[in-house]
């Protein structure tokens, strides 16, 4: 349930061992190659939260 901002259709949640390794999946070339497809089918947003 979206209780301020803009209802989103869905959400993905990935976690990582720390942030150095969400960094380095987000920088890898597999993911990279990945993106670009995703930015012409979809409005997306990726966010890093430490400590969660």
């Amino acid at each position: 349930m979206t209780l301020e901002g803009a209802d989103a259709d869905g959400v993905v949640i990935l976690r990582f061992p720390d942030m150095d390794a969400a960094k380095a999946w987000y920088t890898s070339p597999e993911y990279q190659a990945a993106r670009a497809h995703r930015f012409q089918a979809a409005d997306y947003r990726v966010i890093l939260v430490d400590g969660v």
